[in-house]
C-alpha cells in the first residue's frame, strides 16, 4: 500500500514533519491567503508564516470543526481542513466555496474519502498523532515536483504501519463504543469518526485541548470557541 493511494492521489513525498508539509503544500498552491479553524494545531499557523502567507482564523462549530458559515466570510485563496480529535468533516461543500483546500489528516487516518475533494493532503507521524512512529510528515498530492523526499528510520516505519490502519481504526471505534454504550456522550457519534480523542462537554473540566489559535494570532473573533472552550474535555482513546 502507497500513502498516494489510500488519499485518491499519484505522488507522495516525505518531509521532515507534519509542519514542512503544509509549508510545502502552500507553497506548490502559489497560495497567498490562508483560512485556518482555531482548533488546531499551533503547528498548522507556523507552517503556514513559514510559507509567507497571510492567515485568517476561522471559528468552529459545536462539534469542533471548521465551520462553514465563518469560511464564506474568507474572501482568500486557501483553507486548511483538519479532522480535529478525529472527527471527520464534510469537504465537498468547502469545494464548492471554489477555494484550494490542504486536507490535514494527521488525526483522521482510517475513514472513507479522505483526500477526494482536497488538492493536497499532509500527514504528521509524530508522537500523539494517530499514526505515531516518531516524529516525520507526507506530502500527498497530484504533483509534488520539486518536493525533497527525506529518507528517514520514521519514514520506513510509516509504510509498514500503513497496512495496519483498518486494524487501529477497528480497535478505536471499539473502544469509543464501549464509552458511548457507557453513557458517556462524545462529540461526533454522529458520523465516521477515526476517534483520535473522545471528546465530550462538561461542567468540571480537567483537561483544555488545544489553545485556540485566534488567542495566539491576529484580532479574530470566534464567538463558539470562545463559547466552549472552557467546557471541553476528552478521554483519551489509545491502540
Amino acid at each position: 500500500m502507497k500513502w498516494s493511494t489510500i488519499f485518491n492521489k499519484t505522488e507522495s513525498a516525505f518531509t521532515l514533519n507534519g509542519t514542512e508539509a503544509i509549508t510545502k503544500a502552500l507553497k506548490l498552491l502559489n497560495a497567498n491567503h490562508v483560512a485556518i479553524p482555531s482548533y488546531t494545531c499551533e503547528r498548522v499557523l507556523k507552517g503556514t508564516l513559514a510559507a509567507n502567507c497571510k492567515p485568517y482564523i476561522v471559528d468552529c462549530g459545536l462539534d469542533l470543526q471548521i465551520d462553514l458559515d465563518s469560511l464564506s466570510k474568507f474572501k482568500g485563496d486557501t483553507v486548511i481542513v483538519p479532522h480535529m480529535f478525529g472527527i471527520k468533516v464534510d469537504i465537498k461543500p468547502i469545494r464548492d466555496m471554489g477555494l484550494n483546500i490542504i486536507e490535514d489528516c494527521s488525526q483522521c487516518l482510517g475513514l472513507e474519502g479522505l483526500g477526494e475533494y482536497a488538492d493536497y493532503i499532509v500527514v504528521s507521524t509524530g508522537p500523539s498523532k494517530w499514526l505515531p512512529v516518531g516524529g516525520g510528515g507526507v506530502l500527498i498530492g497530484d504533483d509534488c515536483s520539486g518536493v525533497h523526499n527525506i529518507n528517514t528510520p520514521q519514514s520506513s516505519k510509516s509504510n509498514i504501519m500503513l497496512d495496519e490502519i483498518k486494524t487501529r481504526l477497528d480497535k478505536r471505534t471499539q473502544f469509543a463504543n464501549e464509552l458511548i454504550n457507557a453513557g458517556i456522550d462524545l462529540i461526533g457519534n454522529d458520523r465516521e469518526n477515526a476517534w483520535m480523542r473522545g471528546m465530550y462537554f462538561t461542567d468540571n473540566q480537567q483537561r483544555k485541548p488545544y489553545t485556540p489559535i485566534h488567542e495566539i494570532y491576529g484580532d479574530f473573533k470566534c464567538p463558539v470557541v470562545d463559547h466552549i472552550k472552557d467546557q471541553l474535555d476528552w478521554i483519551s482513546i489509545i491502540v
